[in-house]
């Protein structure tokens, strides 16, 4: 047994095996009792912050609660990209706000899975693309 945690690594080992086995995927079809979780999606402002945990962290918690007591949960995730002040900051920056929305998406998406969020990946959105707001 190591001396020290070492955080990294056995965080990355873990979050490496559950994208690899599907340990978050919905079932499109089960025999379980389904359960939606939905919280609000971050907008794409920049950087996760710890407001946003406030948020996710008692939701995830729940939602892994009912799959341990059996349910069928759908968990999605997605970015509420639209708006005037990412359009504003990506121009003040020089950069397409396009551009500026989805580096942000990228980064944003990689630190809730460095946080070990349990969504179905395969399910995510993002409000300014048309494959999802052509339904709006």
């Amino acid at each position: 047994m190591a001396e020290k945690y070492q955080a990294r690594q056995v965080e990355e080992r873990w979050q490496a095996e559950w994208a690899r086995s599907g340990l978050y995927d919905v079932a499109e079809q089960s025999d379980l009792p389904k359960y939606y979780a939905l919280v609000m999606f971050p907008y794409t402002s920049g950087d996760l912050h710890l407001g946003h945990w406030y948020i996710y962290g008692p939701a995830d918690t729940h939602a892994r609660f009912k799959r341990m007591r059996g349910f069928n949960v759908l968990e999605p995730i997605g970015f509420d990209a639209f708006g005037l002040p990412a359009e504003e900051a990506a121009i003040n920056q020089g950069i397409h706000p396009h551009t500026w929305t989805m580096a942000n998406i990228e980064r944003m998406e990689g630190q809730l899975r460095t946080m070990g969020a349990r969504y179905d990946w395969r399910r995510e959105v993002a409000t300014c693309l048309p494959v999802y707001y052509r339904w709006n």
